[in-house]
């Protein structure tokens, strides 16, 4: 199998940076647990590579023509062309048709999510099908099966799936499945010419296309800090000072409605204040 990286944070070889410089910029850009990203990422593409022969071509990070992000990966075979979309996040997930959507415990419901990993990667199917459609029907070629695939690598995912499921979704466990058996159960509709010439239309169409600033591969969603705290943190900030003003009135209250602990009270802060002279 053939790999070609876009990535800016990889060598031409596809090998995660080394370089200070370039690290800096990979946390910067895709966060503080990229480099561990990326590793998941290269399983994938370690799996398919051990599965696939010399006549697939996996194009890593490219931004297509109208897309305002990077697609993750695109295989191309001459049985179909996968598109892939990865998501790291923890928490619990649902999805409706091609949508997600992201459980809130804050408002105890579910809200769409942001960015929508599949909602993404369904526009990026949606992208290469109209930058091949075309010019493949002038050349006598048929557009192969474009089919988007949604790559879960955080098992902290919890993703529930609607009735109707319009998405392939995998997890690493299912890569060698995937690469070695579903990928070949597809049958081929076009000459190795035929799936180079898609191809090299696929590298035409993006060669004027500015490449997309890469996205965050956070596993953890980060809360919203105010004043160098998070909203639980304040809230339980607040929590401690009510009940500690709480547990100060009561004794007040307790110390007025009793005339014997008044008087000790005052015979004890009399003879602080002796001792103080």
């Amino acid at each position: 199998m053939l790999t070609i990286h876009y990535s800016p944070f990889r060598d031409s070889d596809g090998a995660i940076t080394k370089d200070s410089k370039d690290s800096k910029a990979a946390r910067q850009a895709l966060g503080p647990e990229w480099r561990q990203a990326l590793q998941y990422e290269d399983t994938l593409i370690q799996s398919l590579a051990e599965n696939l022969g010399d006549e697939y071509v996996l194009i890593c990070n490219l931004t297509l023509p109208q897309m305002s992000h990077e697609t993750d990966m695109i295989l191309f075979s001459r049985r179909g062309i996968w598109v892939f979309g990865f998501f790291y996040l923890e928490g619990l997930y649902k999805t409706d048709g091609a949508r997600l959507f992201a459980y809130s415990t804050k408002q105890q419901r579910y809200k769409r999510c942001r960015p929508d990993v599949i909602a993404q990667t369904y526009q990026a199917a949606a992208a290469l099908n109209q930058s091949l459609e075309s010019s493949l029907p002038q050349q006598n070629i048929r557009l192969p099966w474009i089919i988007p695939v949604i790559i879960l690598f955080n098992p902290k995912t919890n993703l529930q799936l609607a009735d109707t499921v319009t998405t392939t979704i995998l997890r690493p466990a299912g890569f060698y499945e995937f690469s070695a058996r579903t990928v070949r159960k597809f049958n081929e509709v076009i000459s190795e010419e035929e799936l180079e010439t898609i191809i090299n239309l696929v590298k035409a169409a993006t060669q004027s296309v500015e490449p997309a600033p890469p996205q965050k591969k956070t596993f953890v969603r980060r809360e919203t800090r105010h004043l160098g705290l998070t909203t639980s943190q304040w809230i339980f900030l607040f929590s401690i000072m009510i009940t500690v003003c709480l547990i100060l009135s009561a004794i007040g209250v307790r110390i007025y409605q009793t005339p014997s602990l008044q008087t000790m009270l005052l015979s004890l802060w009399d003879q602080t204040l002796r001792l103080i002279r």
